[in-house]
């Protein structure tokens, strides 16, 4: 691998970032947080904001007397711990690099990116298949759409709002059941459901349906700090493009390993992926946590 690719790492990090996150399906849905450079001492759990609520009062136009009424604004937090290192190192004898590689970032850092994004696709299946199955809607093979009208209903009783992006990740048989239906049972003229932006994931139990808000579910990413003994390093977290969905972060690290002579290529970045409560704001100044608010998993086999 020559110097003028590894004095140009901080590229190479970035084309892996986006690498990753141009290849998430499942985990491309939800919500993200996503920093480089994880700073340390800061501990491994990390604080995802929940926006305040202030109660809007109301006095008579022509009232001067009156004084006004101040509130203090209730903002929350909610704890995502990191316990996952993903992370793959690739080593690189001298023949590679002298008379195979051609491309380095399509030939090493695509396949190692790839694999990164593969591991958080299964972190994120597993977040969603660990949603307690709901009891109370009924499953028809011959007419599917109505289990996500009956899903839509109870989000919205959870305190959904109108407005939220309304998504939902499905096994192959419900995917099956769609596209075989009878009009006006399966997939509606727009190619929602109901409503719901459907994807099909072999991921998930081929009869669940997990229907839910982006922000149900949180995908935290924190590329770790270059360490200062690496002869060669970057931390990077790519710009937010496409409303965030491919925002990533990670840390790539080249060396030469003289014992043996072969160059090595380490990918890594911490992960975790968290069902998160939905915030209802009750419009008087207090947002209550409602667990699983925002989501409904559906086994339709069970």
């Amino acid at each position: 691998m020559s110097n003028t690719i590894l004095e140009r790492l901080s590229d190479v990090a970035t084309t892996a970032a986006k690498i990753v996150g141009t290849d998430l399906n499942l985990a491309a849905l939800i919500s993200r947080d996503v920093e480089a450079e994880f700073a340390p001492g800061k501990g491994a759990t990390i604080r995802v904001p929940v926006p305040a609520a202030i109660p809007t009062r109301t006095r008579g136009i022509y009232d001067t007397t009156t004084p006004l009424v101040s509130d203090d604004l209730e903002e929350q937090f909610i704890s995502v711990k990191l316990e996952n290192h993903l992370y793959n190192l690739a080593i690189l004898s001298e023949g590679d690099l002298s008379l195979d590689i051609k491309d380095y970032a399509g030939q090493v850092l695509r396949p190692q990116a790839r694999a990164i994004a593969t591991k958080i696709e299964a972190l994120t299946a597993a977040a969603m298949s660990a949603v307690p199955a709901t009891t109370t809607i009924t499953y028809n093979t011959a007419a599917p759409a109505k289990a996500f009208t009956a899903a839509r209903r109870v989000l919205r009783d959870n305190g959904v709002p109108g407005e939220a992006v309304l998504r939902a990740a499905v096994g192959s048989n419900v995917y099956a059941d769609l596209l075989d239906a009878p009009t006006g049972q399966g997939f509606d003229a727009d190619g929602k459901v109901r409503g719901f932006e459907v994807i099909e994931s072999t991921r998930l139990d081929a009869d669940d349906i997990v229907a839910f808000i982006p922000s149900a579910f949180s995908l935290v990413v924190r590329a770790p700090q270059v360490p200062n003994g690496a002869a060669y390093g970057a931390s990077i977290k790519t710009p937010v493009e496409q409303g965030g969905s491919t925002a990533f972060a990670i840390r790539v690290i080249n060396d030469y390993s003289p014992n043996v002579a072969a160059d090595r290529s380490l990918v890594s970045t911490f992960a975790a992926v968290a069902a998160m409560p939905l915030p209802v704001d009750d419009e008087n100044g207090h947002v209550e946590l409602v667990e699983n608010g925002g989501v409904v998993r559906l086994a339709t086999g069970a």
